[in-house]
């Protein structure tokens, strides 16, 4: 294990120099591996060399390359830190299942402490903590989109005396939140009603298109039960105002919950302060650390204002998981905050994260990212041949090939992608094709930003 486990290590830091140099989308042809790897496992054991051999000759040409920070702009950039990789390893080596409180006290009580210490930094109400006098607090999920099933089966099932049908209930996003609030929406047999948002609002969602949305569903006999705002759209970063949108949900007593899977990280940021207004009025906040905090996925901090109606929804107590310390209400169990039992030790990622770098470093990270954004969308206005989208935000740049139509943006994106040198990915705005370019990296500097740059205008003018 030692032996081995350092020549692994080894690989690991030897990769992410590398994968600098290397074709950043992986160039295999689907089934690749059945074709290459045996039928049925092994009889008995092979030797590591020959393990890590296919690591190399079979694993990595099937890998697109999300740590080349010099290469990799699709998406939004995540960011696997070294002290988050150790963490990792340590949850694997003691192997904890941290259901309830007993399985493992030290998995809940880092859980609590590491994300009290995560709200505090990213200035969340006090509400939210788990050290707080009220009812809130924090638990790590799988993800923004297992967070947002968690929040909506609560508020459905807070709706459940009103409302005992869930085809009559809805839940209310834009056309800019994320698929994950629909498919939460499929997965519990709730309607989902979608708002539209339009370019004079940067799409953000609109508090009298939402209300307008409400009122006619209302009439028809529904009955509202949530609304999903989102601080940093993955298409454009919009923000979607929280303080009116709160104001159209809590007249209707209706559960709103903010899906800051990407653009949470930035709530650190005094400058982003004023974007985040209106947090003490919504009932339920989720961030991915994997994306912006320098952990390795997964471990999504879900926040909520009153953890009572998750409690309502998710508990459940067979006799085998019954035990003194429980029953006596002292602890917390996550068990009872999210749909698997199984939990694993992820706090671990955080709390080694949020010491290693501490909240200064932290910070720095995540405003690297705004300028790194800022340069490169430099750039793009200087250049004759480009435009900007829509405004920048965040670590995103959002652009256009000057006044072309949809096909020569699509055969901008593919010449770019299909030099291998740079990563990059589109969306649709306003039914129009927009091309994304997410800066940040904890490795990426000015130097890996003008790089893509210049393989952008590079391919752009050999198309013209």
């Amino acid at each position: 294990f030692r032996e081995w486990g350092g020549e692994l290590l080894k690989w690991v830091t030897d990769y992410r120099d590398k994968c600098r140099d290397i074709h950043v989308i992986s160039r295999v042809e689907p089934n690749y591996l059945q074709k290459g790897l045996p039928s049925s496992a092994p009889t008995t054991g092979e030797p590591w060399t020959a393990i890590m051999s296919d690591l190399d000759s079979k694993i990595l040409p099937g890998l697109t390359h999300w740590e080349a920070s010099n290469r990799f702009f699709a998406y939004f950039k995540p960011h696997a830190s070294y002290p988050a990789v150790l963490g990792e390893m340590l949850c694997a080596g003691l192997n904890v299942m941290g259901f309830d409180w007993i399985a493992s006290p030290a998995c809940t009580e880092l859980e609590v402490v590491t994300l009290d210490w995560l709200g505090r930094f990213l200035n969340l109400p006090e509400k939210f903590l788990g050290s707080s006098e009220g009812p809130g607090g924090g638990v790590i999920q799988g993800s923004a989109g297992e967070s947002a099933t968690v929040v909506l089966l609560a508020a459905a099932v807070r709706k459940q005396k009103l409302q005992p049908e869930r085809t009559k209930m809805v839940v209310y996003v834009s056309d800019q939140t994320h698929a994950i609030a629909q498919k939460a929406t499929m997965i519990l047999g709730i309607r989902c009603h979608v708002v539209k948002t339009a370019l004079e609002n940067n799409f953000e969602m609109q508090a009298a298109d939402l209300e307008a949305a409400i009122e006619e569903d209302v009439a028809n006999g529904l009955c509202p039960i949530a609304a999903v705002a989102t601080t940093g759209t993955t298409s454009s970063c919009a923000f979607d105002p929280l303080v009116p949108i709160s104001a159209v949900c809590k007249a209707r007593d209706m559960w709103v919950h903010v899906d800051a899977a990407y653009g949470g990280a930035y709530a650190c940021l005094e400058a982003y302060k004023s974007k985040f207004e209106g947090l003490e009025e919504v009932d339920s906040f989720c961030v991915n650390c994997h994306k912006k905090l320098l952990c390795p996925f997964d471990i999504a901090a879900l926040y909520v204002a009153n953890r009572r109606p998750i409690l309502d929804a998710l508990s459940l107590q067979p006799e085998y998981l019954r035990n003194a310390h429980s029953e006596s209400g002292a602890v917390v169990d996550f068990e009872h905050w999210q749909m698997p039992l199984g939990r694993r030790f992820r706090s671990l990622k955080l709390w080694f994260v949020m010491r290693r770098f501490g909240t200064e470093g932290l910070r720095h990270h995540v405003q690297n990212g705004t300028v790194l954004a800022k340069y490169f969308a430099s750039l793009v206005e200087k250049d004759e041949d480009l435009e900007i989208s829509v405004p920048v935000s965040l670590s995103l740049v959002c652009f256009r090939w000057k006044g072309r139509g949809e096909a020569d943006q699509q055969r901008l994106l593919d010449a770019v992608k299909a030099t291998g040198e740079a990563f990059i990915i589109h969306t649709k705005l306003g039914g129009k094709i927009v091309i994304r370019v997410a800066c940040g990296g904890v490795e990426q500097t000015k130097d890996d930003v003008l790089g893509c740059y210049k393989v952008i205008s590079r391919e752009l003018k050999k198309l013209k």
